[in-house]
């Protein structure tokens, strides 16, 4: 290549992708491990003045909120794998249709 243009690798978004995937998982699984279990007090937790001061009920919500956060950033790393793998669809297809325009006019050999 001369230098000028637009040039990936053959699979290097695939290869992306691939690394990307478990990211998403990992960030899920680590909000279900971590923040899981805090997202519900069982009987007295932070004993009883917990509960009846409200803080409990407002940990257990901030525990929620944060766990669900983090399930929409696992997600939102499954659509980034996702978005490489639709660009190396598009560039194969891009590719094979400028190829196809040069071996009409005969500059390809």
């Amino acid at each position: 290549m001369d230098g000028s243009g637009f040039h990936v690798d053959e699979g290097a978004y695939t290869r992306y992708a691939r690394e990307v995937d478990p990211l998403g998982e990992d960030v899920k699984g680590a909000a279900e491990k971590h923040v899981g279990p805090h997202v519900t007090l069982g009987g007295h937790g932070f004993s009883e003045m917990g509960g009846e001061s409200g803080f409990s009920g407002a940990y257990s919500g901030r525990m929620r909120a944060l766990q669900e956060k983090m399930h929409r950033v696992g997600g939102g790393w499954r659509q980034v794998g996702e978005a490489a793998r639709q660009t190396d669809r598009n560039y194969a297809a891009v590719e094979g249709e400028h190829g196809d325009v040069i071996r009409r006019l005969g500059g390809d050999s």
